[in-house]
């Protein structure tokens, strides 16, 4: 009997649940945290379709997930809840919450005129900059492995490398990203790809 996987710290649950939106999955993703309570989240092609934490149901279980510490988690390719959470939003909107954003989500996936709440400004650099080029690079990277939570996953250390300024220790940036993996095979592969996609700019 094969052992029990270790817990994983929640960025790298988040991480797992981006790599499987990103894959187009279509099932649940079963969360068993550390402190003994349950979550899950089902997916519909990619999209975030039910949010479930213990007897919690849509948004209001978004703001238990969230505040899981660690914990284990499997996926199986049937749906268990058939009924969707109707009070989410678009996954996209969800990821920034799910990450600890502090910023509420939209109350509902928004018709297509609505406003949508904003996210926190995170600094960016100046387009077209050494710095912008090599954020392109080190996201487009990122999101093979992730899928569309990449851009999450960057923005605080694309933040502090503009308040840093030039010179940018760009070796160093891609390493504090590559941490946000949570596998050490898979983190020296993206550092190697992007340090000589980097290179060849």
């Amino acid at each position: 009997m094969s052992p029990e996987p270790a817990p994983m710290p929640y960025r790298q649950l988040l991480t797992a649940l981006g790599a499987l939106c990103s894959a187009k999955r279509t099932g649940t993703m079963f969360i068993a945290t550390t402190d003994n309570q349950s979550a899950r989240i089902g997916l519909r092609e990619g999209e975030i379709v039910s949010l479930v934490f213990r007897t919690r149901r849509g948004l209001e279980a978004l703001d238990h997930i969230r505040k899981i510490t660690a914990g284990r988690f499997s996926f199986s390719d049937e749906v268990v809840d058939r009924v969707s959470s109707t009070d989410l939003p678009y996954t996209a909107d969800l990821l920034a919450p799910l990450s600890g954003d502090d910023s509420p989500p939209p109350l509902a996936a928004p018709a297509a005129a609505a406003p949508r709440t904003a996210a926190p400004v995170f600094a960016q650099p100046v387009a077209g900059s050494p710095l912008a080029n090599a954020q392109a690079v080190i996201e487009a990277e990122l999101t093979e492995i992730v899928g569309p939570i990449a851009p999450l996953l960057c923005r605080e250390h694309i933040a502090r490398a503009v308040a840093a300024g030039p010179p940018w220790d760009f070796p160093a940036l891609v390493e504090a990203v590559s941490r946000e993996i949570g596998d050490r095979v898979t983190e020296d592969r993206f550092k190697q790809k992007t340090l000589a996609r980097l290179r060849e700019r």
